[in-house]
Order: structure tokens, then sequence, then C-alpha cells
């Protein structure tokens, strides 16, 4: 009975973990869109190319 309630024990700790980290993950992904939003992210108008000499 014992080794019953360690596996549970132990992948209580890993169902956890995983939950912390998906949250972590979304949580980055939120802060992440929400810092390139107010900013200039995208180019409108074509990058200038530079001259070689021919």
């Amino acid at each position: 009975m014992s080794a019953l309630l360690e596996a549970t024990d132990k992948s209580h700790r890993t169902l956890r973990l995983a939950v912390i980290a998906a949250a972590l993950g979304v949580a980055g992904m939120f802060t992440a869109a929400a810092t390139f939003a107010g900013s200039e992210a995208q180019a409108n108008e074509a990058a200038p190319t530079v001259a070689t000499a021919e």
C-alpha cells in the first residue's frame, strides 16, 4: 500500500510541475503579446537596399 501512495505523490508532483510550466508559458505569451502590440513591429516600407559598385 505504501508503494501506491508514493507513486501517487510522485505523479501529483509531476502533474503540478506540468501545470505550473503551462501556466508560466501562457503568461509569457500574453506578456510578449502585450509588449509587442504597442510597438511598430511590422515594416510598413521596404528596407533600403545598399548599392554595390559595379
